[in-house]
Order: structure tokens, then sequence, then C-alpha cells
């Protein structure tokens, strides 16, 4: 079974067309065990709204339950099916052509993968959009759409750069310790290395400095917490890392182009 440009297994609730992007809002209609294994001509990015979703992409859980943003390169072959018919999807799809003129720019995947934080808020902001469409929509979709590739290309670059077991010990040292902030000699000598060394190679693989990734783990983090609405923005901040509220907030702005209040708007299905 073969998917042309834009054709998904679903009821389409709405579609737009523009500048070769094709954009659709579908509920599931085919059940987990009637789908079938497909191809997908075009590219597409798929962002999971609301229901359960079983997908083989790199990244994803055996079943997700939250939203999520999922790429698919041209040719994807896979079985992504909802589990159930309570569910919502959006879709965009972009020509071969398009995604190859974007891969010779900067690279892009050659698997199914899911994105991050960035790249997901990028397409919300694409859904909330084609929902509420007026005359400058088109501009706001194309212009999300470039920030969304360049998330997509900046992690692609940053995974094929080699890591020695020493950096992945400071990632995880830096991931797993929000709450503390190191000396860069504390770090360097955890890893058996000379801190100029250190930062050096931490720059290189993962595209920023070792105290600017742990303020990326901190937010990260902040964007899971966001999604339970019992917590507010100030015991979220507390339990990141963040100073207080106000510098949680500045951060988060900084980071992802809107404040958590906004993210949690975004992102409410």
């Amino acid at each position: 079974m073969k998917f042309g440009h834009g054709q998904f297994l679903g009821n389409y609730q709405s579609q737009r067309e523009l500048s070769g992007l094709r954009l659709a809002d579908l509920k599931p209609t085919v059940p987990e065990y009637d789908v079938e294994i497909h191809t997908h001509e075009d590219a597409h990015f798929l962002l999971l709204i609301n229901g359960l979703y079983l997908s083989s992409a790199k990244n994803m859980p055996a079943i997700c339950n939250e939203m999520a943003l999922v790429v698919n390169p041209p040719g994807t072959r896979h079985r992504d099916c909802f589990r159930g018919l309570d569910g919502r999807f959006l879709t965009l799809s972009m020509s071969q052509h398009d995604w190859q003129q974007a891969g010779e720019i900067s690279p892009l995947p050659e698997y199914a993968t899911r994105l991050q934080t960035g790249a997901l808020l990028s397409a919300c902001r694409i859904w909330r959009e084609h929902c509420a469409w007026d005359s400058s929509s088109a501009l706001v979709i194309e212009s999300e759409l470039q920030y969304l590739l360049a998330d997509v290309s900046l992690g692609l670059q940053q995974e094929k750069i080699p890591a020695p077991l020493w950096l992945l010990r400071a990632y995880e040292l830096l991931r797993d310790n929000l709450h503390e902030t190191p000396r860069l000699s504390e770090l360097a000598k955890a890893c058996d290395v000379h801190p100029v060394y250190f930062t050096r190679a931490f720059g290189k693989r993962f595209g920023c400095s070792p105290g600017e990734f742990l303020r990326r783990c901190r937010l990260e983090r902040a964007t899971g917490l966001l999604r339970d609405n019992k917590l507010s923005l100030a015991q979220i901040a507390s339990l990141c890392g963040f100073v207080d509220q106000s510098h949680f907030h500045h951060l988060f702005q900084r980071r992802y182009r809107m404040g958590p209040n906004q993210f949690r708007m975004h992102t409410r299905h």
C-alpha cells in the first residue's frame, strides 16, 4: 500500500494547501488491526494531538499518550496507527522535491524519528494557525516550518558527531542532577580530562556550553511538568532547579519563543 502526497488513513476534518505544503487535521477511522504496512511517497510531519498512538519511529514509546511530533522522510515504510478510534492528529506533507531542497541547505533525517520540544512547539503553532486561519496564516506557517526544519537539522548534526565515553558521562551527570550546578573543574575532573579540552569537546558534540546544556535539560524537564495543570509555575521552577519563577519564565521565553503559560495553552488538547 502506497500513499501519495497528503494521503493518510483518517477522516479529514479540514485541510489546506500552500506553496507545495499540504496540511490536514484528521481523526482515525481504521481500527489498529486493520492497518496494513504502507509507504508514504512524500515526507511528512505528524503531530499527535491526542489519543493512543503506536509508532515505530525512533525515540517513540511503545504506546504514546501525550502530544508528540514525528517526522517521516520520503519513502517511510511503517504500520503506525492509533489504538482505538479516539484521537486527533495533524499532518504536514512536503513533496520529495521540497524535502530534497531543504536537505541541500542543512541535513535532514533518513529515518522516522520523534522530534524534541522546539520542533514540537513550532508544529503546535502551525496547528493553531491552521485552526484559526486568517490572511496572515500562510506566512506564519511557512516561517514556523523553517524554525522546525532548523531544529531537526541541528539535532541531527549533533547526533552524527562521535562521543567518547567520558563525554557521555558528562552528559549523564548534567542531565540527571538538575538541582546541582557543578563547577567546570568538577565536571572535567569527574571525566578525567583537562577543563579546556572538556569545554571544546562538549561544545562540538552538543552545540552549546555545559552551562547552557544544563539550562536546556532543566527547560526540557519543565515542559514535561507543565502538562500537569496541578503544578504551579513556582513549583515547577523549584523542581527543575531555577532560581525563581521569574528566572524560569525568562529562560523559557528565550528558548521556546513563548512563556510557560502559553506552552500550556498550545499543548492543551
